[in-house]
């Protein structure tokens, strides 16, 4: 009665809590995530590891061999990034004959701009086995990452103030056990996703104060800047399966894929002049590819105390050429005159991308056992495309984690992670400003997560 009770509440507040809380931010190749789950971050081989309900995300043919099952993960993941270089803003409106003041027509910045972000990043799974072959799985996680702040009164703010994503998959899956040695997993993926941004925007100029003919030696303009955001979301599907082999009791192999996944993002676009007008536009989109991912994994029990376990993951990130938008917001092409609506495009020509990582558990009693992994993940970001947007580089990820069985009923599963970025060249331009920042970028991540496994 006390786990019926329990998993009543969970389903009446911890879940719909887990849905409309779900940040996102990068710990893979490209804005993919990876917090699904403490247990298989913590020692790897994503497709193969049966150690708890997380393995319908990762592979949802293992599901067969799990029980009745709750798991319940948070991670609190500390992200702190810093562009240095030049920043450069021109105003879209020093045409003559308008006075030229060396604060008017062009705004140069040299030094640094940092975006330190601190996410506290939950999921859930869950397992039901039918009968001996058949069982049930639902996964309900963050899949992908996309943040930055670089705050307002940063050298970055004409290019970038802030870009936030918010989005969870929803995984619901049906696994069959098909011989002693093969079992096989599908099902579909409901994800939503939702993106907002936010840059200042130069705009001397736009109200003509003091009125023609301006004095000389005084730019007419605002007295701020003008801002300019946007806004999107959308619910999307994709679908995902699994294949998971048991040569021995010792060794499994697993190969996991899920589809790529295009959003089509719809909101609104507005232009807020300073001290002025907002002018708004509902008809604004944004298209946002995820790419499908491929992973095989194996797992190995060495002896009864230690197994190693191997992984590869393949992203498809060649599909994303660019950031096509539609209906967005343009600065006034003349002083005093209306915003614009525009269809700029975002260039990327991201790569596709390997990942590789390799693993341990080590079981020091019936009750402990402790895990490690080292990653390397690579990005698909190229030095001439690479933007404050989105600045991702190579990484090379070590965790470390435990189990603790705590009752018969109830494990408590524990994370530590570091992640290494190499420093690379920002080359970004906003095509509506011309804004422009040139340098490089520094970036790690540090996390920490807990996770409750209740046999139910």
């Amino acid at each position: 009665m006390k786990i019926k009770g329990m998993l009543k509440k969970i389903s009446i507040v911890v879940i719909p809590s887990i849905l409309a809380t779900i940040p996102m931010y990068t710990h893979a190749s490209g804005y993919r995530m990876e917090f699904q789950s403490v247990s298989v971050l913590g020692g790897g081989g994503d497709a193969a590891v049966l150690e708890d309900a997380s393995t319908n995300w990762y592979n949802s043919a293992g599901d067969v061999y799990m029980p009745k099952q709750l798991v319940l993960s948070s991670f609190d993941v500390y992200v702190p990034t810093t562009f240095t270089g030049v920043a450069t803003a021109p105003s879209p409106y020093n045409n003559p004959p308008l006075p030229a003041t060396p604060n008017f027509g062009y705004n140069s910045g040299i030094g640094s701009a940092s975006s330190d972000m601190n996410i506290i990043i939950p999921s859930m799974h869950a397992t039901y086995p039918l009968s001996d072959r058949y069982a049930l799985g639902l996964s309900v996680v963050p899949a992908w990452g996309l943040r930055e702040d670089y705050g307002s009164h940063s050298i970055l703010r004409y290019t970038l103030e802030s870009i936030y994503s918010r989005t969870f998959d929803i995984a619901p899956s049906l696994a069959i056990k098909l011989s002693k040695e093969w079992s096989i997993g599908l099902g579909p993926d409901f994800n939503y996703f939702t993106v907002q941004s936010e840059s200042s925007v130069r705009t001397e100029g736009y109200l003509a104060t003091p009125s023609p003919p301006f004095p000389t030696g005084t730019p007419p303009g605002t007295a701020g800047d003008s801002i300019q955001r946007f806004t999107g979301e959308r619910w999307s599907t994709g679908w995902h399966a699994g294949i998971l082999l048991r040569p021995s009791e010792t060794t499994r192999i697993g190969l996991n894929y899920r589809s790529r996944i295009i959003m089509n993002l719809q909101g609104d676009s507005s232009f807020a002049v300073f001290n002025g007008p907002t002018f708004t536009a509902g008809n604004f989109s944004i298209r946002v590819p995820m790419p499908a991912s491929t992973t095989l994994s194996i797992y190995h029990d060495i002896n009864p105390q230690l197994a190693i376990t191997g992984n590869i993951t393949y992203d498809q990130w060649s599909l994303n050429n660019a950031y096509h938008t539609n209906n967005i917001i343009s600065p006034p092409a003349t002083i005093g005159g209306a915003p614009v609506l525009s269809n700029p495009s975002i260039e990327q020509n991201f790569d596709d991308t390997v990942d590789f990582s390799v693993g341990t558990h080590y079981k020091m009693t019936d009750k402990l056992m402790f895990r490690g992994v080292v990653k390397y993940l690579q990005t698909p970001t190229n030095n001439i495309d690479r933007d404050v947007n989105f600045p991702d580089s190579p990484k090379l990820g070590f965790n470390v984690g435990s189990r603790y069985q705590m009752t018969k009923n109830v494990a408590l599963d524990l994370i530590y992670g570091h992640v290494f970025l190499w420093q690379e060249p920002i080359n970004s331009t906003n095509p509506l400003t011309g804004a422009n920042a040139n340098g490089h970028v520094r970036s790690h991540v540090d996390f920490v997560g807990g996770q409750f496994v209740i046999n139910i």
